[in-house]
């Protein structure tokens, strides 16, 4: 008996064996993850169901929050593009930054600003999204902005 009063069979180990394997394959597992609730209720078919969907109730509980602040920022992010504010809000820094060292410091040195004050991954997934294009024109590489996302967030936590 597991310490939440859980047994756990040979058919759960296989269950988390083949969603691994799944995820090694980078494939999508939530298919996979609901058929294996059901599977792993066999026998019990009211069993199966409720379980499937007290799942989905716990992660809309745990995640609504991150999903809905997401959306609005991808929202955001597109009407900047949509009406052309992206370009005004940029030009300033379009006229700054010249080449891919000064993108990536400058962009860097903001997000770590940002970071401070607001919660970091919205706002910085935000502010990468407005500087992108700028980065991209000053030759810095499409991945060099979430690079400098990753490192200015780890670097700067100490701080608080």
């Amino acid at each position: 008996m597991g310490a939440l009063g859980v047994d756990l069979s040979a058919l759960h180990w296989i269950y988390v064996v083949f969603i691994i394997g799944f995820m090694v394959k980078r494939r999508d597992t939530t298919l996979i993850c609901i058929v294996g609730i059901f599977i792993l209720a066999i026998g019990d078919l009211t069993a199966s169901i409720s379980g499937v969907f007290n799942n989905f109730i716990y992660a809309i509980t745990e995640l609504l929050s991150t999903i809905l602040i997401i959306s609005i920022i991808v929202a955001m992010s597109r009407v900047l593009l949509k009406t052309g504010i992206n370009e005004v809000m940029v030009s300033l820094f379009t006229k700054i930054i010249k080449n891919p060292t000064l993108a990536y410091w400058m962009i860097g040195i903001l997000m770590m600003i940002i970071s401070w004050f607001f919660w970091s991954s919205p706002a910085m997934a935000l502010l990468g999204a407005v500087l992108l294009p700028v980065a991209i024109r000053a030759g810095l590489p499409a991945l060099g902005v979430p690079k400098i996302n990753k490192r200015t967030f780890y670097s700067s936590i100490f701080l608080f």
